[in-house]
């Protein structure tokens, strides 16, 4: 398995399906590269969302609220 594969499999944190092994280099590194981009603005986008949901949570009530989500 290249280092790419590897690396798409560590970001997939799965095995890589047998066709992948057909594909090169540079597409493994890019289907890698768009992966972590759409974690990345995935990740944001839930910050953003518990975020602005807080604005629904009366204002005494959000450190407690904060605290049983983890924030």
């Amino acid at each position: 398995m290249s280092h790419a594969a590897r690396q798409l499999a560590d970001t997939l944190r799965a095995s890589l399906p047998a066709d992948f092994d057909r594909l090169p280099e540079t597409d493994l590194t890019e289907l890698d590269r768009l992966l972590r981009a759409a974690l990345t603005r995935r990740g944001d986008n839930l910050d953003a969302a518990i975020a602005s949901s807080l604005d629904f949570v009366p204002r005494l009530m959000r450190p407690a609220v904060k605290k049983a989500l983890g924030l």
